[in-house]
């Protein structure tokens, strides 16, 4: 099942065939089509434009930690919306364009289609932890120093893109066996694109977490090269020493994020236009979406001291233009 893409009804859907097409699914198919509380300082350069052939981009320094809302300023935000238990899909869904199981992958560093993207951390494939099979990605972050970065990417290269670059689902098996044990911003899902206007700059929609040591989940705003950091809390905190299903949903249209945590919705990070506060405000408040999203990082990132190293694993990734599910029980 790993990296399978499967047939979309978007006549822009792509396939990608890096380790295992289903062959019954692409027969007659002739081609396939090639296509951020942190300082902007910790991003990478500008994402190549499509058709650029994907060529790897190198993590870029870290940055100082921004704020992304003191604890005061966090706000109440809505109850989490009960949201139903939501769809259990198959291990890789029949409406998902890409899956990655990571079966088929060699243990060691992530190979294509993913990129990776690290400062201060690795990303490595292991059998230390799996949901379903043997293999994950394993992210780790060691305890000293302030600033980290363990990012995998899907990009222009991987096939995805443009079909899920106006409106992107996704989801992913993650396993966190400790918190940060501080008051630590830190992001596991960021949807990143070149933004509209002046000066050039990059655009990203991010959840992860913050309060609570670290527990309390959060979406995130975040521009570079222009000072934008938004913040959006939850009142629900991330488990720790289990496996957990996360979804996520961006739209370009309506400049909206969405979150789903175990098939429910956590509608106090459901965000559309704007969140609860800045800090860098260069556009009143707006979390504008880029006009296209060019690039998506899972794994982990973090932009201030924690108490303890940081692991984190991943699996059963799935990403297409519709909600998707969580993976059954394996």
């Amino acid at each position: 099942m790993a990296c399978r893409m499967r047939r979309s009804s978007h006549p822009s859907a792509v396939s990608f065939a890096a380790r295992r097409v289903l062959p019954a699914l692409w027969l007659g198919l002739a081609t396939s089509l090639a296509l951020a509380c942190s300082s902007s300082d910790d991003d990478e350069p500008l994402p190549p434009s499509a058709g650029s052939g994907g060529q790897l981009a190198t993590a870029g320094a870290a940055g100082a930690a921004g704020a992304g809302g003191d604890t005061a300023a966090g706000g109440t935000g809505g109850a989490a919306g009960a949201g139903g238990t939501g769809p259990v899909a198959a291990a890789c869904p029949e409406a998902a364009l890409f899956c990655d199981d990571f079966e088929e992958a060699a243990l060691g560093a992530v190979t294509a289609p993913w990129r990776p993207s690290v400062n201060q951390a690795t990303v490595n494939v292991d059998e230390v932890q799996a949901y379903s099979g043997t293999k994950a990605v394993h992210v780790n972050a060691p305890q000293a120093g302030t600033y980290h970065r363990g990012y995998f990417a899907l990009d222009q290269s991987s096939g995805i893109f443009p079909a899920v670059a106006q409106e992107m689902y996704g989801r992913a098996m993650m396993f966190l066996p400790v918190l940060p044990n501080a008051d630590v911003h830190w992001t596991f899902i960021q949807g990143e694109g070149v933004g509209a206007g002046t000066p050039t700059h990059n655009a990203l929609y991010r959840y992860g977490g913050q309060h609570q040591s670290g527990a309390q989940l959060m979406a995130n705003y975040e521009t570079t090269n222009i000072s934008t950091d938004c913040w959006d809390h939850s009142t629900t905190l991330f488990p720790t020493q289990t496996w957990t299903c996360v979804e996520w949903r961006f739209s370009v249209a309506t400049n909206e994020m969405q979150f789903w945590m175990d098939g429910n919705e956590l509608a106090d990070i459901h965000v559309t236009g704007e969140g609860e506060g800045c800090v860098g405000d260069t556009l009143g408040g707006q979390w504008l979406a880029p006009p296209a999203f060019q690039t998506l990082y899972l794994g982990w990132e973090h932009y201030q001291q924690t108490q303890n190293p940081i692991d984190l694993w991943v699996d059963d990734v799935a990403v297409g233009t519709e909600r998707l599910g969580c993976p059954p029980a394996p």
